[in-house]
């Protein structure tokens, strides 16, 4: 047989060396995934026995209370969750873990026989103890309770009261140029319910609603609002509506005569100037209803005998709500007292 060219012999050793390191990858990849195959079956036997098994765990409830003693309120703060220590199996054990909500336990307080604590009447407790086999019975049946912690419940009631109280809402707003508030705002219902311990509420003048911050307002508005919450005090309603008007608006003067009060009958009061000129901003809507009758300025005669030099101070003791940056001159005018 004839050898091969020093060429062709070159050649084949290059092709041979670039084929078997393919075919050690391919044998390195085989073993690679039957390991891990075999590791996988491995951890799912270990779980599948581990969730055959029962287990004894700390769970945390969520808990909600219901049906107090009649006309009292609860004054103090009570556990929102029961920690309970549980007897049972891995997989009901993961599928209560796995919730992704769980449903609180309903604890009925009015159903027990509260129990007085020594010298405090108005502090009652209840043993948790007491409460297994009802608790038990909200939950899975395959979940045995062996312990309920805390292992009381104390409550602490006050006399329950109520009464009405007007609404103030909580607005911070700024306004856009040549834009303002062109009247009172509307809150509907002006006033709401409140509902809580007598000492409490007692306290309450007024109560106020969610915060506001608007900026650059150039509309008026109206959005319903819930009310800032205060402990222990129930609302009733708890949202309002509330409407802000807002528009453009202009600048605007009018003279407004001056008028005397507390002037006796047998003498006359008569101001220079006898009229002050106000100025003010006034939504446009609103500009052809201003007139000088919807203002009062006043000199007070009873300051005669109080003011050094021969002036009165005058005041503005009436102007439209719908108006802003009300000013007026002259402050004070001089005035001769006639028989």
């Amino acid at each position: 047989m004839q050898d091969k060219p020093p060429g062709n012999r070159v050649l084949a050793d290059l092709l041979g060396m670039t084929r078997r390191p393919r075919r050690k990858k391919i044998t390195l990849n085989r073993r690679l995934l039957t390991f891990f195959f075999f590791l996988l079956l491995s951890v799912l036997f270990w779980f599948l026995t581990a969730m055959n098994k029962e287990y004894v765990t700390s769970i945390s409830y969520p808990v909600r209370y219901i049906r107090f003693p009649e006309k009292k309120v609860l004054v103090n703060d009570i556990p929102d969750r029961l920690e309970l220590e549980v007897n049972a199996g891995g997989y009901t054990l993961l599928k209560n873990k796995l919730k992704s909500r769980i449903a609180p336990i309903i604890f009925d307080v009015n159903s027990f026989s509260l129990n007085t604590v020594l010298g405090d009447p108005s502090t009652l407790y209840i043993l948790t103890s007491y409460a297994k086999d009802r608790i038990t019975k909200q939950l899975s049946s395959e979940i045995e309770i062996l312990n309920i912690s805390p292992d009381s419940l104390f409550f602490q009631f006050a006399d329950k009261a109520s009464k009405k109280v007007p609404v103030e809402p909580d607005l911070d707003i700024s306004f856009e140029k040549q834009y303002m508030q062109v009247g009172p705002y509307l809150v509907e219902p002006d006033s709401v319910t409140i509902s809580g311990p007598e000492m409490i509420i007692d306290t309450i003048k007024v109560v106020a609603t969610e915060a506001v911050i608007m900026s650059d307002a150039n509309r008026s508005f109206d959005m319903e609002l819930e009310m800032q919450p205060l402990h222990k005090v129930e609302f009733d309603p708890f949202e309002v509506w509330i409407q802000v008007p807002i528009e453009k608006f202009t600048e605007a003067s009018l003279k407004v005569r001056i008028e005397v009060i507390n002037m006796p009958d047998s003498l006359l009061l008569r101001p220079f100037p006898p009229a002050v000129t106000v100025s003010c901003q006034i939504g446009l809507s609103a500009y052809e209803t201003l007139n000088e009758h919807l203002f009062r300025a006043v000199i007070d005669y009873a300051d005669v005998g109080n003011m050094l030099g021969n002036k009165l101070q005058v005041q503005i003791i009436k102007m439209p709500v719908y108006i802003q940056s009300v000013n007026f001159t002259p402050k004070s005018v001089e005035y001769i007292v006639e028989r």
